[in-house]
């Protein structure tokens, strides 16, 4: 799926439907398949898996918070409708990679500050695929 590269995080951008979200730290993802044990009765062996679809799960950090990204939170749900979240990846002024995530949805948001006195908002998001080019 994905091949090593180099990209410096400080000027990668995140965009959510083209729009830049300034202030953000971090994002990370995982790539979670959908699987269930499966057993014969009377025995503690699993003897086989039930394997269903792929979904992608993530987390973006901003520093303090992203009207944005609070906007898309907080819709009505007759008004939700999927975004597509892309990171384009640079190494110093160059572009590496873009990172596509499609059919996005922002699901949940923490904050925190700390004893630095500097308030990280995480927000959760689900997409159902992710594309490098």
């Amino acid at each position: 799926m994905s091949n090593p590269f180099i990209a410096s995080a400080n000027v990668s951008v995140v965009k959510v439907d083209g729009e830049v979200i300034p202030g953000v730290q971090s994002i990370e993802w995982k790539i979670i398949r959908n699987r269930q044990n499966v057993y014969n009765i009377g025995s503690q062996e699993r003897v086989g898996v039930d394997v269903g679809p792929l979904y992608v799960h993530g987390l973006i950090r901003v520093r303090s918070t992203s009207t944005r990204l609070d906007e898309l939170l907080l819709k009505e749900v007759k008004d939700l409708k999927p975004v597509q979240i892309l990171v384009q990846t640079m190494l110093r002024t160059a572009k590496v990679k873009d990172i596509s995530f499609d059919d996005a949805y922002i699901e949940e948001k923490t904050f925190s500050i700390d004893s630095n006195g500097v308030g990280i908002s995480v927000y959760t998001f689900t997409a159902t695929r992710v594309r490098e080019t």
